[in-house]
Formats: C-alpha cells, structure tokens, sequence
C-alpha cells in the first residue's frame, strides 16, 4: 500500500515535470529575468553618462576665463588698501563716544552729514539754520560731544567742532538716543587717522586730485568717495564694477568703474 503511493507521487512528479504548461511558465520567468537585467544595465549606462556630462560642464564652467563676473573679482589682485586697517572708536554711550573730545577727525561720510552753528555760551545748536553739508576729509577738531533734542523732539548725540582754520563751533550729528538705547555712527562718519597716513601707497597726483574734490580717470571707488563724498549706485554690480552718481555742490558727476578703475566720468549740472 505504502510502496503504491510513494509509485503515484513519484509517477505524478514526472508528469508535472513534462507538463507543457509548466515549461512554458518556467521559460517565461527564465525571459522576463533576462529582460529585467537587461533594462537595468541599460538604467545604470545612462546614468553613468548623464553623471559624465554633468562633471564635464562643471569642469568647462569652472575653468573658463571670463565667463563668470565673480571669477574675474576673484581673480582681480588685492589692491594694497585692504590692508589699511582705520581705528575704530566702538562707542556705546555718551560717555565712550566723549573718547573724541579733543581729538582731531577727518569726515569720512562727506557730503551727508548737515551741520549747524553751535553757541558755547548757550551750549545748544541752532537745528533751524544748518550751514550746510560737511565735504569728505574735512578736518575737524573736536571741542565735546553732548546731547541735544532737536525741534522734531528726537535726542541727538551731537559732535562740537571747529574747522580747519576756523575758531567759530559747530555741530553734527553723530547718533540718536531712544529711551537708553543709543545709535551710534561715529566709526561711518569719522576717521580718526590721518588718511593721508593710512593711504600713503596713493600716487600724488591722486591725493592733489582728492584735496581739490576732482576726480581723475583711474582713480578707484575709495578715492572717488574721498573726493567727491557718498555716491548712489545707478548700475547694478560689486564695488568697483558699476556705474555711480555723486553730488557736489551743484554739480553732479556720473563715474562708471570698471576693475576698480574710473574708466567713464560724466559731469553735469
């Protein structure tokens, strides 16, 4: 009985064995197994050469002369001004910004800074009759600094100054106090250093242009703001590669620059 079982199962194994429909189904998977690995190799060919183009443009990209602005300013030579390293003052209160009493300063913002008559009998500056705006490295000595409410009812931190060759005091605003809280620009307005020190590396004929508020082609975006003051930017790009808009006194000059190099200047009225 036993021996007449184990002959059916092993009769039937044969036959499912040679089954049509089992070979096909086997022959079917054997295929789709081929195809399967066939697709993926294709998968990862292209892959790799997609891979292969990208590190090609990044390549080209990165070593292409003159194809990126940034490249060129970073591949521009340090002019020997980044190493001028101005003092700073970092005043936080009336008390640290008093450091400048009786130090002499040279206007660093020209051409924005109002200033206003002062009287030392009253210790108060006339905010209704400004005198006009201080002219870039004007020199100033520095008699005290104090604060004063103005007629908009806005603390001011006021400098006390006489200019060069002058007795006669005056006034600027350094900052503004609210509550205890004070904003300070001392350090934007003022050099403390001689700048004739500082930038001595500048040719001569640069500092003549700059002590006559001219500028010269060549001159570089620094000189540029020493001669004629702040200037807007009417261009876009980095410091010393666009177009800018200065204004001295009635007349208003135009300077485009390009590599750090005055290379366009328009004058105008």
């Amino acid at each position: 009985m036993l021996f007449a079982k184990q002959l059916e199962l092993l009769t039937g194994s044969c036959r499912r064995r040679h089954d049509p429909a089992v070979t096909i189904g086997l022959r079917r998977r054997r295929y789709m197994s081929r195809e399967g690995r066939r697709k993926l190799q294709i998968f990862l060919v292209v892959l790799l050469v997609a891979a292969g183009i990208r590190l090609f443009l990044i390549y080209r990209e990165r070593h292409s002369e003159g194809a990126n602005p940034r490249n060129e300013a970073a591949a521009r030579p340090l002019s020997a001004d980044v190493y001028v390293v101005p003092h700073k003052v970092h005043a936080y209160d009336l008390r640290s910004a008093r450091y400048l009493n009786g130090k002499t300063v040279w206007v660093q913002a020209g051409n924005q800074m109002l200033y206003f008559p002062y009287d030392p009998a009253k210790h108060r500056a006339d905010f209704n009759h400004p005198v006009g705006l201080l002219p870039a490295l004007d020199k100033l000595a520095i008699k005290d600094v104090l604060l004063q409410t103005d007629p908009l009812g806005q603390r001011k931190v006021l400098a006390v100054f006489s200019r060069q060759g002058e007795s006669t005091q005056y006034a600027t605003s350094i900052g503004a106090v609210r509550g205890e809280d004070y904003s300070l620009m001392i350090d934007d307005a003022f050099l403390i250093d001689d700048p004739h020190e500082l930038y001595k590396h500048w040719p001569a004929d640069v500092w003549d242009a700059i002590e006559h508020h001219q500028i010269k082609p060549g001159m570089n975006e620094l000189q540029t703001a020493f001669a004629l003051g702040g200037g807007v930017p009417r261009s876009s790009g980095n410091p010393g590669d666009r177009t800018m808009e200065y204004s001295f006194g009635d007349k208003k000059t135009t300077v485009t620059f390009s590599n750090d190099r005055a290379v366009d200047i328009q004058e105008s009225k």
